[in-house]
């Protein structure tokens, strides 16, 4: 059975899950973000299988969030590299790391940390307002419905609950 794409549902979280949420894809990223571009460099890091990677990369090259440069003719061979639509990904990322190094790291603690260059300390993700930079927490935002909300596939009953707020 194939799988549903939430390409069409009218909510940016399951829009973004369609371009950078799929298994392997995370990890490809954080390893674009690593500094790491060739394929073959991608591959022995994740120890994907070649065409998996190869079709993440085409996914993420389709739609925009890499893009690939030859930087070898013979044989040929590509590298990717984050465009401007990628490198938006890296807070989301960083939230995702410093949920699992909160949750999930265990008694060894987190596997890597986050130094901020412009002030040399460890860091971590922290999601703040844009407007009065208060923390952004489930206790401190509310959703209301936006000027895209319409209900439907994937949102036949958060859309109308959000339509009602």
């Amino acid at each position: 059975m194939a799988k549903q794409s939430f390409g069409a549902v009218s909510c940016s979280i399951a829009r973004a899950v369609e371009v950078v949420a799929q298994r392997w894809t995370p990890l490809i990223l954080r390893d674009l973000f690593a500094g790491m571009t060739r394929f073959e460099d991608l591959r022995r890091d994740l120890g994907i299988a070649p065409n998996v990677l190869a079709t993440r990369l085409d996914e993420l090259e389709r739609h925009g969030v890499v893009e690939r440069r030859q930087y070898q003719s013979t044989p040929p061979r590509h590298e990717y590299l984050l465009t401007a639509k990628g490198r938006d990904v890296y807070p989301v990322l960083t939230a995702l790391l410093a949920w699992g190094d909160k949750w999930l790291a265990g008694d060894d603690g987190p596997p890597a940390l986050l130094v901020h260059t412009e002030c040399g300390c460890v860091t971590t993700a922290k999601t703040v307002c844009a407007h009065c930079g208060g923390e952004l927490d489930a206790a401190t935002t509310t959703a209301t419905a936006g000027p895209g909300a319409r209900p439907g596939p994937g949102t036949a009953v958060i859309g109308a609950f959000l339509a009602r707020s």
